[in-house]
């Protein structure tokens, strides 16, 4: 099989011993003495005794405890203990050359080795940038297999990986995820009772998450009031003569990116209309094509609304230059002090969480606005209710349909019934 289709996911309830398993599994992996013998061609090339090296990761100190236990109990009550070379408690090396090295997931131990297989425990913790130096260690290895190993946990590396690999499913016929709920597990399934009282005294959504191993919605979500399916009818006939409101995250490396929405009347649905990528740049070098899409969506009854100063001051005065000499009928400009603490898309996010607002975004059609505003979440480690921001990657469609959906938008195209007279 390529490299590519060589990888699996396993998802397991809490409890569900994922760890014994997959110890079983790299073992009997690194004490294979000549895994090409079913590809003559390519053994005919290599050395008869061809073993595998193999790497187990974790992302700390104390995640490695268990795997440790394990690894000991494991090889001392089998047949490896009669085919050992050397042995640590974080690595067994085979007499025909093939081990297996338990490690913390760090910079420098990720970019030092060379094997053939790897494992990834707790990899909803895990760093992006240590994760993605550790996939070069099977670079040059004809096997080259990876398996991922978690309980369910969305917004993370591991939920990146999940989608893949059900992606890859459905194009290869093969099974890739691994889904073992509680009652899967014989010694879990042996306290039922527990596991129904839970089932009915959490809510639906983690009791789904913890111990029948389905992605459902991420713990700390922000937004829980989210259809992600088709738009009905009744919907989209609500909204059909509504304005459109976009709202428009600056941003010269990740790319400039858009959002547009439409509410109802009522202000209770807000509904996801549009997902652009404009492009790259610095405000020297934006182009007229990329004016043409903001200010088309700030036209014609449409509304747009952008960040200002800061650090898009430059961006603003290149946008107040291109629309002196755009003379496109109804248009509608808003803007709104760039803010480093988020208080203007927090003010947002409690203005659609206190007032039930259903947001309404089609997953095939808006991917990456679904699986951001999915994928939002309260900062754990703030004292104030605050949105968590990840520096290195941040959520652009997220800022954007927040801007689309401030009040600096709705201003304009909502009355209250305080209003009449």
């Amino acid at each position: 099989m390529p490299a590519g289709q060589r990888e699996v996911l396993g998802v397991r309830s809490r409890g569900a011993s994922k760890t014994w398993d997959e110890m079983v599994f790299d073992l009997w992996l690194a004490q294979l003495r000549d895994p090409y013998v079913l590809l003559p061609k390519i053994r005919a090339k290599l050395p008869w005794e061809a073993p595998l090296r193999g790497y187990w990761f974790s992302t700390s100190e104390d995640q490695l405890d268990q795997p440790k236990e394990y690894f000991d109990y494991i090889i001392d009550h089998s047949f490896l203990r009669f085919i050992i070379k050397k042995k640590t408690n974080t690595l067994v090396r085979f007499k025909h050359g093939g081990k297996l090295k338990l490690s913390i997931l760090t910079k420098k131990k990720v970019r030092s080795g060379r094997g053939d297989f790897i494992t990834f425990d707790e990899e909803a913790q895990a760093e992006e940038d240590l994760y993605k130096y550790a996939i070069g260690i099977i670079s040059g290895s004809l096997f080259g297999f990876l398996s991922h190993i978690s309980t369910p946990c969305k917004a993370t590396i591991f939920e990146v990986n999940h989608d893949k690999l059900k992606t890859r499913e459905y194009t290869t016929e093969l099974t890739l995820v691994f889904i073992v709920p509680w009652w899967e597990a014989p010694f879990l399934a042996r306290n039922k009772a527990f596991y129904e009282e839970e089932e009915r005294t959490l809510p639906r959504w983690l009791y789904l998450q913890e111990y029948c191993a389905i992605f459902t919605l991420p713990m700390g979500s922000v937004f829980q009031n989210v259809v992600y399916g088709e738009y009905p009818e009744w919907l989209t006939e609500a909204i059909m003569d509504n304005p459109l409101l976009s709202g428009l995250d600056w941003n010269p490396v990740a790319g400039h990116m858009i959002v547009s929405i439409k509410w109802t009347d009522d202000l209770r649905n807000c509904v996801v209309q549009g997902e652009v990528d404009i492009g790259q740049g610095y405000a020297v070098e934006m182009t007229d094509n990329q004016f043409n899409t903001i200010g088309t969506l700030a036209s014609h009854g449409n509304h747009m609304n952008y960040e200002c100063s800061g650090i898009n001051e430059e961006y603003v005065k290149w946008l107040n230059k291109k629309k002196a000499t755009f003379n496109w009928d109804g248009q509608n400009w808003h803007s709104e002090e760039w803010d480093s603490q988020g208080i203007n898309k927090l003010r947002i996010a409690t203005y659609i969480i206190q007032n039930a607002v259903c947001i309404w975004v089609d997953k095939q059609r808006f991917p990456e606005t679904a699986k951001q505003i999915g994928d939002c979440q309260w900062d754990p480690d703030s004292e104030r209710p605050r949105l968590k921001k990840d520096k290195s990657s941040s959520p652009h469609y997220l800022d954007a349909f927040l801007h689309a959906a401030s009040e600096e938008n709705r201003r304009d195209t909502t009355f209250t019934f305080g209003e009449w007279r």
